[in-house]
């Protein structure tokens, strides 16, 4: 069969599908979290009433605890089912690409947005993670494809899925819905200079969404009143808005990292060379510049929002849920010239392989076997833990080592540590204590061992996704 450049064949789509979600499921298999993912992860493992229950008490909207929490009843609890619930809200975004983006802007803007939807910095790495990154990506990129879809065609269909995809990235972070506020500013400029959709659309897509969303936002008002107890964001000074500004390049690798600036410096300089040929903004430039610009209106406003609130509520992670529509200007410029097409194929392959490498060393460099192993062999039923140096770090990944396999008793986490001895003592249990490489007992904690007549054992050292600890029982 023939394949045209105008449209290179369900069936070759089909399978690009299959093989880039191939690439994302097979950084799954391993048991290594971080402190946000044990945190998640810990939250579900409990009746669905206790999910609703602690996901109030949370800061964040309720939809991906919800969602994890079903796919771990079906499915097991393991760090795999954990992380293949990400990854599908993923292969569904390349289904959208496929499907929607292949038949609104062509096939190879299709295949080239696919590409980079999973090989460009971040996608890999939120794409999987035990979080509610990918969940609102989806729902964000999905609400900007179809601000388009309804600006061309102006059906109820399109309209009312808009609406849907606007009010699920409510429900599923706060800043997946600011992606999506930028879409409802998008479709008001189209209104208000193209008139294909009219005004009254508008209002509807902004009254549905509302509705919609209603539920969830008197539960947001209800957390940010609590907000500035919980958050401890790095302040946003120039030096970190230019990160943040650079972050969707950013690799892990200088030589990637420069060719991923390279393609959306490109695109954008493409898109002015046109615009100036032209000496217009087309209906097409309009939204290419929304795609684009999102990402950055919501770094200003994340940053703004900082500036006049108590709390630190923004952080890089964040901005993730903007650069799909990013990728999705850059793919649609480049896709434009045959040459340049091939070559932004090539960079995206290119910059794949040291993206997919940076996170299968992330993945797999370092198991958490040996520490389940220690678990599953020393912790008695009723132990008590306790962490110096750790933080949350260790307090929430600890205790989930031992929810995660079923042959090891649960270890429970008591704070301060006069609490734990005295849990400890009254359990009959042993006490046991992890300290953060880097750190080491202060002279209160080893004060409060004297008193008690105790001193602290080195029993194993732990090394495991991201942290490096000593376990120590107290005796």
């Amino acid at each position: 069969m023939k394949i045209s450049d105008k449209d290179y064949g369900g069936r070759l789509f089909a399978l690009a599908v299959l093989a880039l979600s191939a690439v994302y499921i097979s950084l799954i298999w391993n048991n290594n979290v971080w402190m946000d993912e044990a945190f998640s992860a810990s939250l579900v493992n409990t009746g669905f009433s206790d999910v609703i229950k602690r996901s109030m008490e949370d800061t964040l909207p309720p939809l991906y605890n919800i969602y994890l929490w079903l796919m771990t009843t079906a499915f097991g609890y393991s760090v795999p089912v954990m992380k293949v619930t990400s990854v599908i809200p993923m292969i569904l975004t390349l289904a959208v690409a496929a499907v929607v983006v292949r038949r609104r802007s062509g096939a190879r803007c299709a295949l080239l947005f696919m590409l980079l939807l999973t090989f460009m910095p971040l996608m890999l790495y939120f794409g999987i993670e035990i979080r509610m990154y990918s969940l609102g990506f989806f729902f964000a990129t999905a609400s900007g494809i179809y601000a388009y879809e309804a600006a061309k065609e102006p059906s109820r269909k399109n309209l009312m899925l808009f609406c849907i995809f606007c009010a699920l990235s409510g429900y599923t972070h706060h800043f997946a819905l600011v992606t999506s506020g930028f879409a409802f500013l998008y479709l008001l400029v189209y209104c208000l200079i193209y008139k294909r959709m009219k005004i009254k659309d508008w209002f509807f897509c902004v009254l549905g969404t509302l509705i919609l969303y209603l539920p969830c936002f008197v539960v947001t008002i209800r957390q940010f009143m609590r907000v500035s107890g919980y958050f401890s964001m790095p302040e946003i000074d120039m030096h970190t808005f230019i990160q943040y500004a650079l972050y969707p390049y950013t690799v892990g690798i200088t030589a990637a990292s420069v060719v991923c600036l390279l393609l959306a410096v490109a695109a954008v300089l493409l898109f002015v060379k046109d615009a100036a040929a032209k000496r217009k903004i087309d209906e097409d430039g309009l939204f290419m510049i929304f795609c684009f610009g999102t990402y950055y209106g919501v770094l200003v406003f994340g940053t703004l929002v900082c500036k006049v609130m108590s709390a630190n509520i923004f952080v890089d992670r964040y901005l993730f849920f903007s650069t799909g529509l990013l990728w999705l200007a850059v793919a649609n410029v480049l896709s434009k010239d045959r040459r340049v097409y091939y070559a932004a194929l090539t960079a995206a392959l290119i910059t794949g392989i040291c993206t997919y490498y940076v996170q299968f060393k992330a993945e797999y460099g370092n198991s958490a076997r040996e520490e389940m192993e220690f678990f599953r062999a020393n912790i008695g039923e009723g132990d008590v833990y306790f962490n110096i140096g750790g933080h949350e770090e260790l307090q929430n990944c600890i205790p989930f080592y031992t929810y995660l396999d079923s042959a090891t008793p649960d270890i429970s986490f008591v704070s301060p540590l006069e609490d734990a001895i005295e849990t400890s003592r009254a359990r009959g249990t042993t006490l046991w204590i992890s300290v953060l490489d880097g750190y080491s007992p202060s002279a209160q904690d080893m004060d409060i061992l004297e008193k008690y007549g105790l001193s602290m054992e080195k029993a194993a050292e732990f090394d495991f996704d991201r942290y490096r600890c000593e376990f120590y029982k107290v005796r």
